[in-house]
C-alpha cells in the first residue's frame, strides 16, 4: 500500500499542483447521476481509489448524495481520476455544483497501475464527530 500523507491539503498551493485532476467517487463517476457535468471535458479517466470514510450522505436538492470523509488511515475507496487541461476552467462551476454541503480538497489517489498522483476531491464539509 502506498503511503499517504497525513493530512488533506487545501488552500490555493495545494491546489496547483493537482489543478488538472479530479478524484470522483460518486454521481461525478462515468455513469453516475451527474456525469454529464465532467463528461465533455477533454481528458482520460483511470481507475483506483483514496482512502476514507464514505458517510451516508450530504443533503442537496432535497437530495442525499454520496459523501467521503477523507483520511489516509481508513479503508480504500473506488474511485475514478479524470485529468483534464480543461478543469482550471471548470473548478468555479464545479464549486457551485458541489455546494457547501462539499470542499474540495487535495488528496493521493492510487490508480490500479500502482502510481499514486495528487488530486482534488470533493469531501463531506462538515467535520462529523466519531
Amino acid at each position: 500500500m502506498p503511503r499517504l500523507p497525513e493530512v488533506a491539503a487545501t488552500g490555493p498551493s495545494a491546489l496547483r499542483g493537482a489543478a488538472t485532476r479530479l478524484a470522483v467517487y460518486g454521481t461525478l463517476a462515468p455513469g453516475g447521476r451527474h456525469h454529464a457535468l465532467v463528461a465533455n471535458l477533454v481528458g482520460t479517466w483511470r481507475r483506483g481509489w483514496v482512502t476514507g470514510e464514505l458517510l451516508a450522505g450530504a443533503t442537496g436538492a432535497a437530495r442525499v448524495y454520496p459523501a467521503l470523509r477523507w483520511s489516509p488511515e481508513s479503508v480504500r475507496v473506488p474511485a475514478h481520476l479524470l485529468e483534464s487541461a480543461e478543469l482550471p476552467a471548470h473548478w468555479a462551476r464545479l464549486d457551485a455544483f458541489e455546494g457547501p454541503a462539499y470542499r474540495r480538497i487535495v488528496v493521493p489517489f492510487c490508480a490500479e497501475d500502482g502510481s499514486v498522483v495528487d488530486t482534488n476531491l470533493y469531501e463531506a464539509a462538515e467535520r462529523r464527530a466519531r
